[in-house]
């Protein structure tokens, strides 16, 4: 025995690249050889053919050697569908230890395979994990991690080993965490797709000669990437790289999309590129450390090139951009410096900022530009803290005004507080004309004069229908979302009621001032012009929660449909589930966006028989690749109309996200009857739900009909329908509602509302 344990030990020394000396193999050393029968492995101590029987064997110091193979860390023909416990995702294997070492015995890091091939909605529910490890001292050498989920592995050492992807649509898959002090990655491929984790979490990692495959949110944020190679199939390989950032010295980035613009980072933070190459096909393309960055945000770059010619990143803002050029600067950490804020407001009368930095032992100097110079001083000019004052109050509209620290010595590094000076405050502008409410043409209009003085009216207005005793607001009708709401178009639910109009007096110098309110006369048939049509662009939207369903109002709640009972997920009703406001990514200028998962608009008509009905809806997904939804859990968007808001019963059309496309929803027809949803048609998958997406529906003499399309051109590489044509026959019925259901995540993954239109 003792024999044959010494002749596999100088096997692997004789084949092993790594520079270390094996020792002999004892508790904390062991080997793992796939090429042995379990018989073969078990007449050895401290052998194994099997990853998970090699890691039941670790001790809190363990060095486990790894010969060429392909190992599953989680069985990818196990049929069940894993998922996560403790609102954590679902793990292939989680591992503890104190100190770890993995090492590759192979020629090539490609020979050595750590694997797993499940996926969010894909063989898991959750963004499924291969490790999860629990150490503090973690080294990682000459092998390769790789969720192969939606990537094919490819092993042409011994190619019965090889497997193919589950699926081509990508979805949410990792390759591991680190709880612990340290990782130390040599030589290490990481293979994914989306949310690569290529062992993300320690609080201080390295990885030095490894290779990714990665789309987004796939990197770890504040890591140091030394000589690695980067295949990018996504648009921002980070999603935040907050605190002291990542750092890439001598690194190859290659540009493996179609996208015309690449950024960092998702959500922004600071990123250090020292001796760096780009790849892309274009030299048109546009490099940037994330979309929409923050004025206080700072990036370092030095000898950057884009298919080899120098290129400044982010030079749409290059104040984000600090050169480093001719600067040294210290190849094992990136250059940061802590600032106590990054953002700050002032107001002319008030109390002074005090900033500080954390600056390790260097010398620091604080900095304002000309001309704010002369709007405010500081207190020191060097040092770890200052104090913002004001130094003019001649200030009629607010400002920003950058205040810069800069760190000197062995790490240089630049911090930014963007100080937000404010007028002083006033009071309330006073009434010159009274409020009254003047009906004219179908349309009740806020007749009233401020004095404002030459400054801007930010007056918050409300419109509200009374009940019918003209005691009390029945419901909120419209309000001011984007300036005041001065008029409200008449609705046949408004005749023989009153209108009352709450306004709130402001100017941009301002608070608001004491409601003053206004009736109008009862409402008469004639006054009201159109009672067949309801549009709104939604800028005088009421977004906080209403539980009425009286005719023409607004239901604006939240709902967990009965179809989606199997994914765990809930809203707070205490919060608001719709807000107006500024979109982001594909959603472009201000629209309705979803705040909660679950959010639901329903409208109810006057009571009346109706029979054919249309209706427009003009949207924006934020997701701009066509998937709409954050993931293939049950997340879809129902537009509904002949809808009755009461039952829960009606017809419309269905998008949603599924595991078949990962840049493409499905659309069908349904029928909710008594909240319970069925398909009326076979799923068209279709590339059109991105920016400027038109959604048309109509019912007609016992046909419903869905027309979507877009002003977005379609993906060149893609072979799907651009627009979606769908019809089906159903029972007639004398509903008119309108119903929107959103059962989406939220955040990057809403869908903007701009525009609806009925028509009965």
């Amino acid at each position: 025995m003792k024999k044959l344990v010494l002749t596999v030990i100088l096997m692997i020394a004789v084949i092993s690249t790594t520079a270390q000396t094996i020792p002999t193999l004892d508790e904390h050393h062991l080997l793992l050889d796939g090429s042995l029968t379990h018989g073969e492995a078990q007449a050895q101590p401290f052998v194994f053919n099997d990853f998970r029987e090699a890691v039941a064997h670790f001790s809190d110091t363990t060095t486990l050697y790894i010969r060429p193979w392909v190992y599953w860390v989680d069985n990818p023909d196990e049929p069940e569908v894993v998922k996560g416990e403790n609102g954590r995702e679902p793990f292939g294997i989680v591992i503890r230890a104190k100190k770890l070492d993995l090492i590759g015995l192979a020629e090539r890091p490609e020979d050595v395979v750590l694997a797993a091939q499940r996926g969010q909605m894909q063989g898991a529910i959750g963004n499924f994990t291969m490790l999860d490890m629990h150490v503090d001292e973690l080294t990682v050498e000459n092998m390769t991690l790789g969720n192969f989920c939606n990537v094919d592995l490819d092993y042409p050492r011994r190619p019965e080993l090889s497997r193919k992807k589950r699926s081509d649509a990508i979805t949410q898959a990792h390759v591991g965490y680190v709880h612990g002090r340290s990782l130390y990655a040599k030589k290490v491929r990481f293979i994914s797709r989306l949310n690569l984790n290529p062992l993300n979490g320690a609080r201080e990692s390295i990885y030095d000669s490894c290779h990714f495959e990665c789309t987004d949110d796939a990197l770890n944020g504040t890591a140091l990437y030394r000589h690695c190679d980067f295949d990018l199939y996504g648009q921002k390989p980070f999603w935040s790289t907050f605190g002291r950032g990542a750092m890439f010295v001598d690194c190859d980035f290659n540009v493996k999309s179609d996208n015309r613009e690449i950024y960092f980072c998702k959500q922004g933070g600071p990123v250090t590129v020292v001796n760096c190459r780009y790849h892309a096909p274009s030299d048109s393309i546009y490099i940037g450390w994330t979309a929409y960055p923050q004025r206080w945000l700072r990036c370092y770059q030095k000898n950057f090139t884009l298919n080899g010619k120098p290129y400044l990143i982010g030079n749409r803002q290059q104040e984000n951009t600090i050169m480093m050029d001719s600067i040294a600067i210290d190849m094992t950490r990136p250059p940061y410096l802590s600032i106590s804020r990054r953002e700050a407001e002032m107001q002319v009368g008030g109390e002074p900022v005090t900033l500080s930095v954390k600056a390790d032992g260097r010398e620091v100097a604080w900095r304002i530009q000309p001309p704010y110079d002369q709007i405010v001083t500081l207190s020191n000019m060097t040092g770890d803290s200052t104090i913002v004052s004001i130094a003019c109050d001649d200030i009629e509209e607010p400002f920003c005004i950058p205040v810069t620290a800069y760190a000197v010595g062995a790490n240089p590094a630049v911090a930014v507080c963007m100080v937000t000076i404010n007028p002083s405050q006033l009071p309330p502008p006073s009434f010159k004309k009274e409020p009254r409410i003047i009906i004219k043409k179908g349309v009740a209009y806020l007749d009233y004069e401020l004095d404002l003085q030459g400054r801007h009216d930010e007056s918050h207005i409300i419109w509200s229908r009374l009940d019918t005793d003209d005691c009390h607001k029945e419901t909120i009708l419209a309000c001011s979302n984007d300036g005041p709401t001065t008029h409200y178009r008449l609705r046949p639910g408004d005749i023989g009621r009153r209108l009352m109009a709450t306004i709130r007096p402001a100017h941009h110098r301002s608070g608001l001032g004491s409601m003053v309110e206004t009736v109008s006369q009862p409402i008469r048939s004639k006054d009201v012009e159109d009672t067949r049509t309801y549009e709104t662009d939604f800028s005088d939207f009421w977004t906080g929660w209403s539980h009425s369903l009286l005719p023409d109002t607004w239901q604006v709640d939240g709902y967990k449909p009965l179809d989606t009972s199997e994914y765990d997920w809930k809203f707070d009703p205490q919060k608001r589930m719709w807000e107006y406001g500024e979109g982001f990514n594909g959603a472009v200028g201000k629209g309705l966006l979803q705040a909660q998962r679950g959010a639901r608009l329903m409208y109810t008509p006057i009571e009346h028989d109706y029979e054919d009905m249309s209706l427009t809806l003009q949207v924006d997904p934020t997701k701009t690749a066509g998937q709409g939804f954050g993931s293939a859990t049950g997340q879809y968007m129902d537009i509904c109309l002949k809808f009755d808001t009461q039952t829960l019963t009606g017809y419309g059309l269905r998008i949603i996200r599924t595991v078949k496309h990962a840049k493409a929803v499905d659309f069908y027809l349904v029928a909710y009857k008594n909240g319970v949803v069925t398909p009326l048609t076979e799923p068209i998958s279709s590339t059109c739900y991105r920016t400027g997406c038109t959604i048309s529906l109509n019912y007609a003499n016992g046909l419903l009909t869905a027309h979507v399309e877009t002003k977005t051109p379609k993906p060149a590489d893609s072979t799907l329908p651009h627009q979606v044509d769908l019809q089906a026959r159903v029972d007639a019925n004398h509903f008119g509602g309108i119903h929107i259901q959103h059962t989406g995540s939220c955040g990057e993954s809403t869908t903007m509302l701009h525009y609806l239109k009925a028509t009965w």
